[in-house]
């Protein structure tokens, strides 16, 4: 398999769109300046296309500047906990997938998780892809119960994974007694939450399933 070559996402996360965008109004005006140009004087010479690369320039670099501001807000957002972080997108696992190639994308993915310890959303998406397939479930499982024992883990992110891990426990794995085990944790780590009293009404139903 050839080395992966990062996207310009990847490598900047959200920055990249004022990337793309400055360059975007800097060519557009660029154009813009030279077709003006081009009537005023009735000919394009090597002046008129220095004018337009000027201008182009000039409005890619103040559209660049103005993202940048903005994006100070955005670190200040994310840095502050205020709102959720850039993930990584993993775009070359994902195309894998796209093409129908899910054996490989799940072996790319195994790899990064053999250098990525303390990734939980490596772990979580990983984990998705396995239990598409009932033959995937166990090690699905596996990468969820690896996740929930990250301890940067955030509050909904556990609660996925749990969530997760309790629909591979009572269907393809068929241990629903473990289930409730998963489920009254997860009351007991979120007593208050949404989710507890889904996970209570969970429990009620499953009992009563179990119940001779």
């Amino acid at each position: 398999m050839g080395e992966y070559r990062r996207t310009i996402f990847d490598k900047h996360g959200p920055a990249a769109l004022d990337r793309i965008r400055a360059l975007a109004y800097g060519g557009m005006v660029f154009g813009l300046t030279l077709g003006v140009l081009d009537l005023a004087m009735g000919r394009v010479s090597v002046w008129t296309l220095a004018y337009a690369l000027v201008a182009g320039l000039a409005t890619a670099s103040v559209s660049l500047l103005m993202g940048v501001v903005a994006g100070g807000g955005w670190t200040h957002l994310t840095m502050s906990g205020a709102s959720t972080p850039y993930e990584e997108q993993y775009s070359y696992q994902q195309s894998l997938v796209m093409q129908g190639k899910v054996n490989e994308a799940l072996a790319s993915f195994e790899e990064l998780i053999a250098s990525s310890p303390n990734e939980v959303e490596l772990r979580m998406r990983t984990a998705d892809l396995y239990a598409k397939d009932a033959d995937g479930a166990e090690r699905a499982a596996e990468l969820l119960r690896e996740a929930q024992k990250i301890s940067t883990i955030s509050a909904g992110q556990d609660i996925y994974a749990t969530n997760r891990l309790v629909d591979l426990l009572i269907g393809p794995l068929g241990e629903p007694r473990r289930a409730l085990v998963e489920l009254r944790r997860l009351i007991e780590r979120y007593p208050t939450s949404g989710a507890a009293a889904h996970a209570r009404a969970a429990i009620a139903r499953l009992k009563k399933e179990l119940t001779p």
